[in-house]
C-alpha cells in the first residue's frame, strides 16, 4: 500500500506512517483513483500491516465512479473481516471508508476491488486471501458488536454467508440496504438485540429461519421492508419489546404463530400492514404486557383473525392494556364478547366497526 497512498490529491507526496491520505492510486489503470481534498477528513495511514485507519466521524476517499456505473463484485478487507459483495454502484461520487464515515465495518481498510462485472467465487476468494496474507482479519468470527455495520449501504445487492456467530448486538446492521433481495442464513444464535436490524430493506422479498432465540428486543427490525410477502416462524421466545417490528411490512398476507410469551410491548408492531389479512388464533395467549396501542391500525384483518386476537388478549389474563385496529373488518360477537372482557378488566379497545 505504501507506493499508492499520497499525502495530497494529486498524488505526488507518498505518504509516511501517521500521515493523512489525500490520494490513492486506483491500480486497476482506470484512473478512478480516491482522493480527500479535506484534510481534517483523511484517514490516516499506518503499517504493520500497510492500512489506513479511520476515526468513524468524517474520515473518507472519494472516488469518481464513471458513466455507466460499477456493477459487479466489491471485496473489502478491513481489520474485523474480509467479504466480498455484489454490488451496483452508480455514476458519481462513492465514498470509500463509510457514510460520512459513520457506518464502517472496521476501523480500518487493509485493502479493497471494485470490480465492474462479477468475480467468480474462486477469484474472489483469492482476492480476500491475499488480502488477509497482507494483515486483513480472515472472518467476522471475533466480532460481537455489529451495531450500523452495512447501514446504508444501499448498493450492496447480495450479502455473503459470513461468520456472525459471535455477535450480540445486531442493531441496525443492515438498516437502508434497500438493493438487497435476499438474506444469508447467518449465524445469530448469540444475538440478543435486533432493533432496526432489517429496517428499510425494501426489496427483501423472503427472509430465512435465522436463530433469533436469544433475542430480546426486535423494536423496528423488519419495519418498512414493504417487499416481504412471508415471514418465518423465528424463534422470537425471548423476546419482549415488538414496537413497530413489522410496521409498514405491506406485502404481508399473513403471519405466523410465532412465540410472543416474553413479549410486553407490542405498540405499532404490525401498523401499516395493508396487505395483511391472516392472523393466527392463540398468538398472545402468554405474552407479559398489554400495549398493543396501534398494533393493527391499516391493516387488512379477516373478522377471524381479528376474533383470533382479542380472543387471545382475553386468554392472556392481562389485568390493563391498550388495543387498536383499524381496516379491515370488525369483529364477530364472538370478537365483542372478547372486547367485554378485556373493558371489564381495564383496557381500552378500538375496532374496526366502533363497538
Amino acid at each position: 500500500m505504501a507506493t499508492t497512498v499520497f499525502t495530497n490529491t494529486t498524488r505526488t507526496i507518498p505518504a509516511e506512517v501517521g500521515q493523512g491520505v489525500g490520494g490513492m492510486t486506483d491500480l486497476s489503470g482506470n484512473d478512478n483513483h480516491a482522493t480527500q481534498a479535506i484534510a481534517a477528513a483523511r484517514p490516516i495511514y499506518q503499517t504493520s500491516p500497510d492500512r489506513i485507519t479511520v476515526n468513524k466521524v468524517d474520515d473518507r476517499m472519494t472516488v469518481t465512479v464513471p458513466t455507466g456505473g460499477f456493477e459487479g463484485t466489491m471485496v473489502l478487507a478491513t481489520d474485523q473481516g474480509t467479504a466480498s459483495y455484489g454490488v451496483n454502484i452508480p455514476a458519481g461520487p462513492y465514498e470509500i471508508g463509510g457514510r460520512d464515515g459513520q457506518y464502517f465495518p472496521g476501523n480500518a481498510i487493509v485493502g479493497q476491488v471494485i470490480r465492474d462485472g462479477a468475480l467468480s467465487a474462486g477469484d474472489a476468494a483469492a482476492t480476500e486471501a491475499y488480502f488477509v496474507e497482507n494483515g486483513a482479519t480472515a472472518s467476522y468470527g471475533a466480532v460481537t458488536d455489529f451495531s450500523s455495520f452495512w447501514r446504508n449501504w444501499s448498493e450492496i445487492t447480495s450479502f455473503p454467508l459470513i461468520d456472525t456467530s459471535a455477535g450480540t448486538n445486531f442493531s441496525f446492521t443492515w438498516q437502508d440496504c434497500t438493493s438487497l433481495t435476499s438474506f444469508p442464513l447467518i449465524d445469530t444464535s448469540s444475538g440478543t438485540l435486533f432493533r432496526g436490524s432489517w429496517r428499510d430493506c425494501t426489496s427483501l422479498t423472503s427472509f430465512p429461519l435465522i436463530d433469533t432465540s436469544s433475542g430480546n428486543r426486535f423494536s423496528r427490525a423488519w419495519q418498512d421492508c414493504t417487499s416481504l410477502t412471508s415471514f418465518p416462524l423465528i424463534d422470537t421466545s425471548s423476546g419482549a419489546n415488538f414496537a413497530i417490528a413489522w410496521f409498514g411490512c405491506s406485502s404481508l398476507t399473513s403471519f405466523p404463530l410465532i412465540d410472543t410469551s416474553s413479549g410486553t410491548n407490542f405498540s405499532l408492531a404490525w401498523r401499516g400492514c395493508t396487505s395483511l389479512t391472516s392472523f393466527p388464533a392463540n398468538a398472545f395467549d402468554n405474552v407479559k404486557g398489554g400495549n398493543f396501542s396501534d398494533a393493527f391500525t391499516d391493516t387488512a384483518l379477516t373478522q377471524t383473525s381479528i376474533d383470533n386476537i382479542l380472543v387471545s388478549l382475553v386468554a392472556s389474563g392481562i389485568a390493563a392494556g391498550v388495543f387498536d385496529q383499524s381496516g379491515g373488518s370488525a369483529p364477530s360477537s364472538t370478537g365483542e364478547a372478547a372486547i367485554d372482557t378485556l373493558r371489564s378488566r381495564g383496557w381500552t379497545v378500538t375496532v374496526t366497526g366502533g363497538y
